[in-house]
């Protein structure tokens, strides 16, 4: 499938698709406009945001877009020119009512459904009873081994997967971060502490695989058992999320695209980033079959119905680092050893119990993390050709 013009409208080849709890469109990088400013104008009106400025209230009823954050993400996926990596991805992330495109994050959920389009389009190749697709997000330049069964070299992978937030079971994904201590700050504590305090609350920020404000529950009169949609309603308690999540991201440092720094604007309005979690110890008593901690966990500006895999592999690290708000909170969690070795923990969260992998150590280095895996489902939902209404004449040039 390749673009077309028809009828002088543009059509252009698209995957519909859902990873873990998130939802968006795959599109193979050789089949946009190479200049950015006509990629989000493709991007937009193939998701149906505003073409520019905001339109508050915006359904999307126009676009593939469905609203929330979690499915209004697009990847964009090139074949890879590094010696570790199959394929690039890079993640456009939208909002219903704004024309902005932030760049500046990965989604850990989504990239669940990219081996199967990496594998849809010959960017990688079966390989035995079990394949392995490398991916690189240009994002956060953090490597990612996406893990299939392919038992005898099979494609028709066993949709025997079950998690938290999704009903039924679909074909199962390994997802195992490689070294993602650092991914945007270059440093596993942003701030050079295992806790700051911001506003009189101990406030721990931690970057694995996204970076992240970590606060304790009862510091707020929270429990971390509220819904998300009674934490968007106390607007006295996010105004004081939003407050906090400013100067902790100012505190690390956090920059832009290009590299610059975000302001406390930026900051206040990042649909992205720094994350925001609170947490809280699990119940007492007989809890087979419980987590190791309770967490609600923000994108920043939204309580997220469940808990994105970015943010649950680094709420997972800070567990593990003795001073940290999770680790206050945590229980039953295996320390890090000299050697390295792996230290699973469960997060209780709306929609069920997350489970991360960490694989690390403390050296005379410091604190090592190898990776960080965690298991996803995907689906592909259709594939086919999504018409770009309203086109510009520059965006229709491209395609001849």
């Amino acid at each position: 499938m390749t673009p077309r013009v028809s009828n002088g409208l543009l059509e252009v080849p698209v995957e519909h698709v859902r990873g873990g709890t998130s939802t968006g469109i795959v599109l193979h990088d050789a089949h946009l406009p190479a200049e950015l400013p006509l990629r989000e104008e493709l991007i937009r009106r193939i998701m149906g945001v505003p073409v520019e400025g905001n339109t508050a209230g915006n359904r999307q009823i126009t676009g593939l877009g469905r609203g929330v954050a979690t499915s209004n993400k697009v990847f964009i996926v090139a074949p890879s020119q590094r010696n570790d990596a199959d394929i690039d991805s890079t993640l456009a992330q939208l909002a219903a009512d704004k024309s902005a495109i932030d760049w500046s994050v990965n989604c850990g959920n989504m990239s669940a459904a990219l081996p199967f389009f990496a594998l849809d389009h010959g960017l990688a190749h079966v390989n035995g009873d079990r394949t392995t697709v490398r991916i690189f997000n240009t994002n956060t330049n953090v490597v990612t081994h996406g893990i299939l069964d392919t038992p005898g070299g099979r494609t028709d992978f066993p949709a025997d997967a079950e998690i938290p937030g999704v009903m039924g079971r679909f074909p199962g994904v390994l997802l195992a971060l490689l070294k993602p201590a650092g991914a945007r700050t270059a440093a596993l504590l942003p701030t050079g502490k295992v806790a700051d305090e911001i506003e009189g609350y101990k406030v721990s920020c931690v970057d694995v695989a996204v970076p992240m404000v970590i606060l304790r529950a009862a510091d707020f009169g929270k429990t971390a058992t509220e819904t998300p949609a009674a934490l968007d309603q106390d607007k006295a308690f996010k105004e004081t999320l939003r407050r906090i999540w400013v100067e902790a991201g100012m505190r690390m440092g956090l920059k832009r695209k290009d590299g610059t720094a975000m302001s406390r604007d930026d900051l206040a309005n990042s649909e992205t980033i720094p994350k925001v979690c609170i947490v809280a110890p699990p119940e007492d008593g007989d809890r087979a079959g419980t987590g190791n901690i309770k967490v609600r966990y923000f994108t920043p500006q939204q309580a997220h119905p469940s808990m994105a895999v970015t943010g649950g592999s680094c709420l997972a690290a800070g567990c593990l680092i003795p001073g940290t708000t999770a680790h206050d909170c945590a229980r039953d969690v295996k320390p890090l050893g000299a050697t390295i070795g792996n230290h699973a923990v469960v997060m209780e969260n709306p929609a069920g119990l997350l489970k991360a992998e960490i694989r690390g150590a403390v050296t005379a280095k410091g604190i090592e993390i190898e990776h960080a895996a965690y298991q996803r489902s995907a689906q592909i939902l259709l594939r086919g050709y999504a018409p770009v209404y309203g086109a510009s004449e520059a965006l229709l040039k491209c395609y001849g």
